[in-house]
């Protein structure tokens, strides 16, 4: 079957699923991605019920893969078409391919569900390989503290990103297509497949959960009081207890330990955006393979039978938690961990000691797996506001930032295009004081901090520039990438870094005379600058710093030097 432009579907059924492949785990064998791509080729060769597409490009060439399963024959459609009505749950796997557990489950999954009655109102769509070049780096040494498979894939893709941190800036074309396919099946539950590193204790499964206190509270009282509690019990029930996912690095979990907060650059911070309830699964990398692979696939059978169960009650939910949206005038954009607000959990972990390293002499961490523990741990789950943003009427994308505005409709923001020039009365913001990572991260030198101030102003726009209403579905996202201090805005991700770079100055000689006369013309100026004087007596020492200081606040400085180019109608 081919996908042609994301959304047309052309069907073919025909032979009989053998399933030769979906044993190898069980030798610490994970598939390579032939042999995954073969295999679900082979479940849409013998359910009519299956479909495999290719639905958009990825960064090695290869296109990306969405096998769908639904309760009647999947026809000539769209994926809008196929997903209208129904309850989707949408499973990512691969994005690290080195953390294969979840490659080799979905195929086993998507097998034994279609054996069975599917109800009319799910659909279940996954993504067999997200990382396909990763993928196909194949080895053995990439991941040094995982137990097993053999051989897996490489953790970056093809340009070496880590997509699991490219969802929000979308440098990857595997990024771009799925934002069209997410965008196009609107899930109700979104589940990524991973493999943990870190400590060690005796879970197979480890979860991260989309972190409440950024999620809607409509989905957030449900996904607390109803979806988790039912989680970790049914996972109990099938003998794989879980446990939030350990997120600590360099000390050990009897200490305590935060809830993950994954931002709008990870998958679920990405989802939670749209009103989509998010999980990762972490299998603990020291486990058995075969239990990792095992684990996840009970896991994706108590999500579907929740999901089954519940379909017409999350439909429900997720309408009404945009219907909630359009009712609220500010949004939290960035979260700090409140350190005050925690649970007591029992955890079961191992004991532990600090006995000398033979490879370096100093003290080493070691867990004793033959001394089971349980301890009684503080789990951090609380997240308060750092910053909150009040909603404009408007926001004003100019066009001339084509990279920012085609992200915008790829993520169906709805954006109305002015007709002619005209001048508008606008609140801007003016970045001060940015401070970049002096290292890239992920190909970007994130701004990491800064100073915003808002300043009203008539600024002119052309024909073409772009008026983004704040009442519409997608505010999330919106507030999430427009305003400069959410914690994965375009602006720390680098697409406006241009007004950072003054572009016309002065020469000092010949300003000298300029500044004088625009001191004796301008009284509030002259009283600005005669404070700043007595305010910093070493910068006048220093003439070219109060030439400065007249230049930045006369009519010769550019109004787009550190201004940022969206604008709020308020």
């Amino acid at each position: 079957m081919r996908f042609v432009f994301i959304l047309i579907i052309v069907g073919m059924t025909s032979g009989r699923y053998s399933g030769q492949h979906t044993e190898l785990y069980l030798d610490e064998i994970s598939l390579t991605y032939a042999e995954v791509i073969h295999s679900y080729q082979q479940l849409d060769e013998a359910y009519e019920n299956a479909s495999l597409v290719e639905v958009g490009p990825t960064d090695n060439g290869k296109n990306l893969h969405l096998f769908l399963i639904g309760s009647k024959p999947i026809s000539e459609t769209t994926l809008q078409e196929i997903a209208k009505g129904k309850t989707v749950i949408f499973i990512n796997n691969g994005i690290h391919p080195g953390e294969s557990c979840g490659i080799d489950a979905s195929i086993i999954f998507a097998k034994e569900i279609l054996q069975e009655k599917i109800s009319e109102d799910v659909l279940v769509a996954i993504i067999p390989v997200y990382n396909i070049g990763g993928a196909l780096n194949r080895g053995s040494f990439s991941r040094a503290n995982q137990n097993g498979p053999k051989e897996h894939g490489f953790r970056g893709n093809a340009r070496n990103l880590d997509l699991n941190r490219d969802f929000i800036k979308a440098d990857a074309l595997n990024t771009i297509s799925f934002s069209t396919v997410f965008q196009a099946l609107q899930p109700h539950i979104f589940i990524d497949t991973h493999t943990s590193n870190g400590a060690d204790y005796q879970y197979t499964m480890t979860l991260i959960s989309t972190q409440k206190d950024k999620l809607n509270p409509i989905l957030a009282e449900t996904l607390t009081k109803d979806l988790e509690p039912f989680l970790y019990k049914q996972m109990n029930k099938k003998g794989w207890p879980m446990t939030p996912y350990v997120n600590v690095f360099g000390s050990t979990p009897d200490k305590g330990f935060a809830a993950f907060l994954e931002t709008p650059r990870y998958a679920s911070g990405y989802t939670a955006l749209f009103n989509t309830i998010g999980f990762i699964t972490e299998t603990h990398m020291l486990k058995p393979y075969k239990d990792r692979v095992e684990s996840t696939l009970a896991f994706l059978h108590v999500m579907h039978n929740y999901v089954a169960t519940n379909s017409t009650k999350l439909m429900e939910l997720r309408n009404r938690a945009f219907d909630y949206d359009q009712k609220q005038k500010q949004f939290a954009i960035s979260w700090v961990l409140d350190s005050s607000n925690y649970q007591q959990r029992v955890f079961e972990g191992y004991e532990y000691e600090y006995p000398k390293s033979k490879v370096s002499g100093a003290t080493r961490l070691k867990y004793n797996r033959d001394e089971p523990k349980s301890f009684d741990v503080k789990y951090y789950d609380t997240y308060t506001e750092k910053y909150i943003a009040t909603l404009p009427q408007y926001y004003v994308v100019p066009r001339a930032w084509r990279e920012v505005v085609y992200r915008l409709q790829l993520n169906g923001v709805v954006m109305d295009p002015i007709q002619g020039d005209t001048s508008i009365t606008v609140n801007s913001y003016y970045i001060k004081e940015p401070q970049f990572l002096n290292f890239p991260y992920e190909g970007h030198f994130l701004l990491r901090d800064m100073n915003v101030q808002k300043v009203q102003q008539n600024r002119n726009f052309v024909a073409g520039d772009y008026l983004i209403s704040t009442k519409q579905r997608n505010i999330r996202f919106i507030v999430s990438v427009l305003e400069p201090n959410a914690v994965d805005s375009y602006l720390r991700w680098n697409f406006y870094d241009e007004i950072f770079q003054q572009k016309e100055h002065f020469s000092p000689y010949v300003f000298e005379e300029t500044a004088e006369q625009l001191l004796k013309e301008n009284e509030n100026l002259r009283a600005t600058f005669e404070k700043w004087k007595k305010e910093n007596p070493d910068l006048t020492k220093d003439s070219y710093q109060a030439l400065k200081f007249i230049y930045e606040r006369s009519a010769y400085y550019e109004k787009e030097h550190l201004r940022y180019p969206v604008a709020r109608i308020e």
